[in-house]
This record gives C-alpha cells, sequence and structure tokens, in this order.
C-alpha cells in the first residue's frame, strides 16, 4: 500500500506541476503576468526495521516567481517616463506656438514698428498711416490670439487633470477589493491575484508618482505624491479634481478620506498628472505672464509718447492703446474666492512695467497683517496692515499698488492677484482713424531771418502736454515765447508773443554757453523750466537774434514725434530697465525652449530606464515559452513514470492476492 501512496503522490504532484506549467503557457501574452512554479517536497519518511523509508512527494506551494524590487524599480522608471513624457507634449505645443517664425507674436510687434517707418518717411501720407493702423491691428489680434490658444490649452489639460483624478480614484477601489480578496485567502496568496495588483499600481504609477508597502496580512498600501495615502488595506480614498477657488482657470486636487478633504495639488507629482500640473506651473503661466507684461510695457510706452505728439487735426496725441489702469482691468486683476468670509474688494493698479515679473501673487491676511506671497518663488514680498477702505498701499518691488476698494477682510481670507495674465488678450486700439495718429511734434521752433550770429535751436523735447501752456488754449501755445539774446554775451531773455508784440517775461538770463548743447529754459528756471516742453540750442549767437517757440498748427510734414515712437521699440523698459519688448519675449521663447529640450532628454533618458527596467523584470517574471515546453515533457514524463509506479503497485498486490487462495 505505501507503494500504491507514493505513486499516487508522484502522480499528484505532477499533475500539479502540468496544471502549472499549461497555466504559464497560456498566460505568456498577458501583461503583468508573471510565471509561476510548483514546489515539490518529499514527505516525511517511515522509520521501518531501523531505516528510513520515503514516503514520496507532496505540493509544497505554488508561487509566482518575483523580485519586489523590482517591481518598484518599474513604479518609479514608469512614472518618472510618463511625467516627463507628459510635460513634454505641453511644453512642445508652447514652445511651437511661441517661436513661429511668420504668425509668432514676436514678429508682429516687429511688423508694427517697421510701419511706423513709412509715416516717419512721409508724416502726411494717409496710406502710410493707414498701414501702420493695419498693422497695429495685426499685432493686438496676435497677442489675444496666443492667448486665447494658451487659454484653450490650459482648459484642455485641466480636463485631463480632471479624467486623470479619476482614474486614480477608480484605481483605487480596485486595488482596495484585491488587498480584501488576497487578505481574505486560505493558504498562501493568490499569485494571479498579486499580478493583478501589481499592474493596477503600474497603471497608477504611469498617473502619478507611487509608493507601496506590504503588509503582513498580504495587501498593499499605496501612498502617491509626497506620502499621501490613496489606499490603506480594503479602505481606499478619492482624489477630486475641482476649479481652484483662488483662480477658477486652474485645477485643485483634493484627497478625500472619510468626511475630511485636503488640498494636495502642491504634493503630487511623478506621472501623467506630475507633468500636466508642472507644465501649467512652469510653461503656460509664465508665458501668459510674460505676454501680458510686453502687452503693458508697449501699451504703457507707447501711449505715453503718444500723447506727447500732435495729429493731423491739430489736437495733442490721445492714448493709441487702451488704459493699462483703466477701473475694468484694475478690478479684473484681481480673483476673490466665494469662500471668504469678509466682504473686501481689492483691485491692482501697475506703477510701473519695467519692475512686473512673471508671477502671480496669493494676498492672505492672517493675524491682523496682510502677507503678499509671489506664487513662483513661494516668497512674501511684502507685510502690512489693512489700510482703511478706500485706501491703497504700494508695493514698489512688483510695480505695483494694491486698492482696497471698500469692505473688510477677515482672518483667513485670500485674493489671487494677475497683475499681467490677461493683459495680452485685453490689449485694444483706441485710435480708430489714420489722422488721430500724433506723428508731429506740438511745438516747433523759428529763427528769424535777420539773425547774424551761428545760433540754432537743435530740438525741442515735449515731456508732459498736460501743462497749463498746452490746455489752456486748445489748438495753441500759451503763451508762445521768443528767445532773444541780449547785448551781454551769454545772456538772453524770454518774451510773451500772445498779441504778436514782444512781452518780456523774464530778461538777463545768464549761462548759455556758446557751441555746445543748452537746455534753454532749465537755464531761465521757474516757471519755464515747468512748461513741459524744453528748447535746446547750439551755436553763438549774437545780440538781437531771436528765435520763435509756438504751437505746431498744421505741422503736417512734422516727423518729431513719430521718430520718438519708433525708439521706443528698442528702449528697455522691462526686466528692471534691462529689456525691450523683443528682448522679454524672446527670453521666454528661450526659457521654454531649453525647458522643451531639456524634457525631451530627460523623456528618452526615461524611456531607456523604462525599457531597461521591463526587460529586468520580464527576465525573470517572464514567460519562457522554450523553458515551459522544457518543463512539460519534464513533468509529463515524470507523471507517466509515477503512473508505472502505480501500475506496479497493483501487479504486486495482485500477485499477493493470488498467492493466498
Amino acid at each position: 500500500m505505501s507503494l500504491f501512496s507514493i505513486g499516487i503522490s508522484g502522480l499528484l504532484a505532477n499533475q500539479s506541476s502540468l496544471s502549472t506549467t499549461s497555466h504559464n503557457i497560456a498566460n505568456a501574452n498577458v501583461e503583468g503576468y508573471s510565471r509561476q512554479r510548483v514546489d515539490q517536497a518529499s514527505r516525511l519518511p517511515e522509520f521501518i526495521g531501523g531505516n528510513y523509508f520515503g514516503n514520496g512527494a507532496e505540493v509544497g506551494t505554488v508561487k509566482r516567481i518575483f523580485i519586489q524590487s523590482q517591481q518598484l524599480e518599474l513604479q518609479a522608471a514608469t512614472a518618472d517616463f510618463h511625467n516627463f513624457d507628459s510635460f513634454l507634449n505641453q511644453a512642445s505645443r508652447v514652445d511651437s506656438l511661441l517661436a513661429d517664425s511668420e504668425n509668432g507674436v514676436s514678429t508682429a510687434i516687429q511688423g508694427f514698428f517697421t510701419s511706423l517707418q513709412g509715416v516717419v518717411n512721409d508724416p502726411a501720407s494717409i496710406p502710410a498711416r493707414q498701414v501702420m493702423l493695419s498693422e497695429a491691428n495685426t499685432m493686438v489680434s496676435r497677442f489675444e490670439q496666443v492667448h486665447n490658444q494658451l487659454e484653450k490649452q490650459a482648459s484642455e489639460i485641466n480636463g485631463s487633470i480632471a479624467s486623470v483624478a479619476d482614474e486614480i480614484t477608480s484605481l483605487a477601489g480596485s486595488i482596495a477589493k484585491l488587498n480584501t480578496q488576497i487578505a481574505g485567502s486560505p493558504g498562501s496568496y493568490p499569485p494571479d491575484l498579486l499580478d493583478k495588483r501589481d499592474t493596477l499600481v503600474t497603471r497608477l504609477s504611469e498617473l502619478v508618482n507611487v509608493q507601496t508597502i506590504e503588509q503582513s496580512d498580504g495587501s498593499t498600501n499605496v501612498f502617491i505624491g509626497t506620502g499621501q495615502s490613496l489606499v490603506v488595506g480594503s479602505l481606499a480614498n478619492t482624489i477630486d479634481a475641482q476649479p481652484d477657488p483662488l483662480d477658477p482657470r486652474k485645477m485643485q486636487l483634493r484627497l478625500t478620506a472619510a468626511s475630511s478633504s485636503i488640498d494636495i495639488t502642491d504634493n503630487l507629482n511623478g506621472g501623467q498628472l506630475g507633468g500636466l500640473l508642472d507644465s501649467v506651473e512652469q510653461i503656460i503661466e509664465p508665458a501668459m505672464n510674460t505676454m501680458g507684461r510686453v502687452a503693458l510695457a508697449i501699451s504703457n510706452s507707447f501711449n505715453s509718447q503718444h500723447q506727447l505728439g500732435l495729429d493731423l487735426n491739430n489736437e495733442l496725441g490721445s492714448r493709441f492703446f487702451n488704459d493699462i489702469n483703466s477701473t475694468e482691468l484694475e478690478i479684473g486683476r484681481v480673483n476673490t474666492p466665494a469662500a471668504n468670509t469678509g466682504n473686501a474688494s481689492v483691485s491692482v493698479t501697475i506703477d510701473n512695467p519695467a519692475l512686473l515679473k512673471d508671477s502671480n501673487y496669493q494676498l492672505y491676511l492672517s493675524g491682523g497683517n496682510y502677507q503678499l506671497i509671489d506664487q513662483t518663488s513661494k516668497a512674501t514680498v511684502a507685510t502690512f496692515a489693512p489700510p482703511a477702505a478706500p485706501g491703497s498701499v504700494q508695493v514698489v518691488s512688483e510695480g505695483i499698488t494694491i486698492n482696497f476698494l471698500s469692505g473688510t477682510a477677515n482672518n483667513g481670507d485670500t485674493f489671487e492677484l494677475q497683475p499681467t495674465r490677461n493683459f495680452a488678450r485685453d490689449l485694444a486700439i483706441e485710435v480708430v482713424s489714420p489722422e488721430q495718429i500724433a506723428a508731429a511734434s506740438p511745438v516747433r521752433g523759428e529763427q528769424s531771418s535777420s539773425n547774424i550770429g551761428s545760433g540754432v535751436i537743435s530740438n525741442i523735447t515735449v515731456s508732459d502736454t498736460s501743462t497749463a501752456q498746452f490746455t489752456t488754449t486748445p489748438g495753441n501755445l500759451s503763451p508762445p515765447i521768443r528767445i532773444e539774446f541780449d547785448a551781454t554775451p551769454g545772456e538772453f531773455s524770454i518774451y510773451d508773443m500772445s498779441s504778436g508784440a514782444p512781452v518780456l517775461l523774464a530778461g538777463g538770463i545768464t549761462g548759455y554757453v556758446p557751441n555746445q548743447a543748452n537746455d534753454m529754459l532749465a537755464l531761465a528756471g521757474a516757471p519755464f523750466n515747468a512748461y513741459g516742453y524744453e528748447v535746446n540750442m547750439n551755436g553763438d549767437p549774437q545780440a538781437g537774434d531771436n528765435f520763435d517757440i509756438s504751437y505746431n498748427n498744421n505741422g503736417a510734414g512734422n516727423n518729431q514725434n513719430i521718430a520718438l515712437l519708433g525708439d521706443v521699440q528698442f528702449a528697455s523698459t522691462l526686466d528692471n530697465g534691462n529689456s525691450n519688448f523683443q528682448q522679454a519675449f524672446g527670453k521666454v521663447i528661450s526659457s521654454i525652449g531649453v525647458k522643451t529640450q531639456s524634457a525631451e532628454i530627460k523623456r528618452d533618458a526615461a524611456e531607456s530606464l523604462l525599457f531597461q527596467a521591463t526587460e529586468r523584470k520580464a527576465s525573470v517574471s517572464g514567460v519562457n515559452l522554450d523553458e515551459e515546453a522544457a518543463n512539460l515533457i519534464k513533468f509529463q514524463q515524470a507523471y507517466e513514470a509515477s503512473a508505472q509506479v502505480i501500475n506496479v503497485a497493483r501487479t504486486l498486490f495482485q500477485t499477493v492476492l493470488d498467492s493466498v487462495r
């Protein structure tokens, strides 16, 4: 009977091995499947007649061929690759959009300022002025188009973030269910369920960085990001994506466990989700803020110079572009969360575009004081007590003033300040006709034909057309003046020419130095140095030489102001006085290009590491069909041999029966 038992044990053990080998072959192409092996062990021997005799074989465990460290390596490599790949996809889109040599913003800026040259060459030309207006409209439209495309991309990313959050929640639920099944299984843990769980965890690592900890009951706790618990045993938490209360155009990710919910957006990294979040923070928001900064500087600088000129209607120049500090725009720069318990109303004024940064800010009231936090650097750039409304606080370092219009805030109230983000969309043209282009200077100077000296008016610069000299009588200089040199060398007098006859305003003014630049009104002092313009003279005038300064009526041929408007393109009006418009825009294009290239290099390296990790795991856990075919033969022969043992036992037993009949 012991021979029967030995044969049957071998038959059953090898039948189990055959079944497991067949199972391996059937699942050879199943993703995440780890090959399985039956551990056969000898039964305990029996002590008979002073010796130990074997009792056959038995099945120990059916286990998967698996190395935990390889699974962890695969998870990390998967998260890295999908992080860089997701970031690269978004960065490449922005890079192509901004660096477009034909349809980019930089090209449109260049086209607009190039069109000014036609007006410089022929200030009275209506066609040249119309071309300038057309190019201005093209530039404004290009700013808006690129801004809108970035907004669209950001909206698409938000949709992707919401989808990823839903999938993370779904995977967490499935992992928790498998934990329950594995922990509740009798005997050893089911290899196929372990594989399914690892496959889900690997898929989860495609979406977000994952850490796992094995528990004594076979279950796995899953943590994401910087250690936020997603699955604990049979309990799964959820990830919800919802509009950020501070900025509804961005997404906030909240981890919900039981009845509590916390914001974990800043704690998530890696995987597709990490790449999407990084692309918004590092690519899209800086691009939108830079475009807004450049548009603000163009509008502010061009308006300032345009308002110092004279148009074809003999009127002082108006704003060419819209006012950067209109009430509507100032209010629109602040997002006020509905969760605020106070009723404070806040707006932002742009003081100095040169000091603006590519940053949004969080204004937070805590302990009775406001803190202004740069959302890019996370640094607190200002702390101040709330002013009484209406009141304002100037933040000189950031180039802005925060206006507290009405109401009061409570501790814990926050405001999102976006000084530059949307002005690329909001930039508009206020000049509606070619005649309104202020190409000429509103002041002209003429020297008397009877002058005998070599004195000349080398330049008249206008700095402020809001003074009484320009506004008292529209279309006239109040007063028009005459500069006449006295008999004493280096002395001159200023006369009021309002009535046509000279009326002395100041005489015996000293300080003129022949044959060098002289600012005449500055030499004259108050009130002349506050007229809003300056007359620069050179040469060596003689006694009795005079020069008339008057309003430039019908000065259609004058191009002095349009030439100065052209110079605005090259003025360092951004980056703390270190960059002009195109240099500042070029910096963000260069920065995004570098980040895109770096992401591509990192993605390729991560792809290689992922391939290596996958191959290493497959070399251990993967099914080798040649090896399994050999095992089939081996176990088949062992099975047949065990069957033959049973046959021998049957024959011997029959012999024993026959011998006692």
